[in-house]
Parts: C-alpha cells; structure tokens; sequence
C-alpha cells in the first residue's frame, strides 16, 4: 500500500489491501459526503466513524438510513443500525455494508481530530481552486 508503484492486476490489488497498515486501512474506509456536507465542509470524503449517519446507496438495503454502530477495518465493512438479517433459528445479526455503497448524511460526534481533518482538506481544496483560477487567467492573458 506504501509502494509508489501502481500495478492492474487484481491479485495484487487484494494483496495490498489485505497487506494494508492500520492507517492505510483507515484511509480506505474513506466514504462519500453527502452533497449539503461537500457545500459546508468542502469535502467530497472522509473516513467513516461510529455514530456518523449514513444512506445506503446500492445493495440489498437500497435507501436505508442509520447510523453506524461499528466499522470494521479489517475488512472495509460497516454495521448499520437497522440493518439486520434473520437467522434460520430467526434471531437477527447485524448485516455487514461495504464503504463503497455508502454516503455519510450527518456527522456524529466531530471531535478535534475530525475538526482537525475537515480543517486540512478544506484548505487543500481552496488553494488548488485558487491556483486554477490563477492558471485560467494566466492562460487568457496569453491569447490575447
């Protein structure tokens, strides 16, 4: 995961994920920001914790809306509060949903590392802005 080199193949994408450090596990359970947090936040993603509100956007619980009661790093996969499946014996277990089929809707707690994190992409996104904007110009200019 730490290596500069990209490959294609499959096998070795899997690899890396399943090699993955804590942190880079933790980069990869980056979700989507709902469209009112991407205007507040100027974020489009950030990784998911306990509490957070989510939208399930494909699978089998298409439009279903919860909050995550665990994330579980290991295998890139979130329990949502509602989402359950039967048993045979009929008791209920939570229903595993992977990051990629989800949109976080609210925030639920945003501590100083969260703030911290907002704060640091948010500058990120506004500096690249500002330079494409100076580009822009830049590049009108010289066909006049």
């Amino acid at each position: 995961m730490g290596s500069h080199l990209k490959t294609k193949n499959p096998s070795k994408q899997r690899n890396r994920i399943n090699k993955a450090s804590s942190f880079h596990r933790h980069k990869l359970m980056s979700v989507r920001v709902s469209k009112e947090l991407r205007k507040k936040y100027k974020v489009k993603k950030i990784s998911v914790r306990k509490g957070d509100t989510v939208y399930v956007t494909a699978g089998d619980f298409v439009g279903t809306e919860g909050k995550v009661q665990s994330a579980d790093y290991r295998n890139q996969k979130l329990y949502i509060e509602g989402i359950a499946r039967e048993k045979a014996d009929k008791s209920k277990i939570m229903y595993p949903i992977h990051t990629s089929k989800v949109v976080i809707r609210r925030f639920g707690k945003v501590g100083t590392k969260r703030k911290a994190s907002l704060e640091r992409k948010a500058k990120q996104v506004l500096e690249i802005d500002d330079e494409d904007i100076s580009e822009v110009i830049s590049e009108i200019e010289e066909e006049e």
